[in-house]
């Protein structure tokens, strides 16, 4: 299922193309708000998953305001996406603690991220480690589904960019969040850090050295920032 989103700019031309830049990334996008009053009737009606907001909007509210009103009475992720970048306007905005502050002119993946992370982070109780004793499962989103994988049948993880995906032995699974972030949420013993762009399940791994790990096919650089940590894992005769 599309994340819903609810595009708040008083520029209707601007909205439009901030709304098919959206659109070509799979977001569904709820409706247009060109006022405070408008965002907050969109939002009773349509209920949006995040809110990108504009500050300079119509209305006798601007969009910080409108943000501190839509806290106090809905859990909805607000972006700020503006070009009011002065000091005194993001020292207001960012008591509203918003999920991001974006300037234009914007990049459109970087936008499309921002939303998929602020959604991923304000449905933390799905996407947090499945609650068993040993917590050795978590959940992803797959689709229309969020999808359990076990930590046993993860192989390595490896960063793309401010991506990353998560390898088992038949499936992939890309997530909208880096490699750090991944790493501090999904604690595990199993999971090492071997590189700054790789974490691998080490008991997957079938031969190494000190430059290299061996999963399957799969040829896992160990850094060497890395490497005394790495060893420690396996047991050498």
């Amino acid at each position: 299922m599309a994340v819903k989103v609810l595009i708040v700019e008083d520029e209707v031309l601007v909205a439009e193309e901030i709304a098919a830049d959206l659109e070509d990334y799979g977001f569904e996008i709820t409706g247009i708000a060109i006022s405070s009053e408008e965002c907050l009737n969109a939002v009773a009606e349509n209920k949006p998953q995040i809110i990108l907001m504009d500050i300079q909007i119509r209305g006798d509210q601007d969009g910080i305001e409108t943000a501190k009103h839509i806290q106090q009475n809905a859990n909805i992720p607000v972006i700020y996406l503006t070009a009011n970048t002065d000091t005194t306007t993001v020292s207001r905005a960012l008591k509203t603690a918003p999920h991001a502050f974006i300037s234009k002119p914007y990049n459109k993946r970087d936008l499309a991220i921002a939303i998929e992370i602020a959604f991923n982070k304000n449905n933390e109780n799905i996407l947090t480690p499945n609650r068993q004793p040993a917590n050795d499962a978590f959940f992803v989103k797959s689709g229309d589904y969020y999808t359990k994988v076990n930590v046993d049948d993860v192989t390595y993880i490896a960063a793309d960019g401010s991506y990353c995906t998560i390898h088992t032995a038949d499936k992939e699974y890309t997530l909208s969040t880096n490699l750090n972030h991944f790493q501090n949420n999904q604690a595990h013993p199993s999971f090492i850090r071997t590189h700054r762009s790789y974490i691998v399940n080490f008991n997957k791994v079938e031969a190494f050295n000190k430059d290299s790990l061996l999963i399957g096919r799969q040829n896992i650089p160990v850094s060497k920032s890395h490497q005394k940590d790495v060893m420690k894992f396996f047991n050498k005769l």
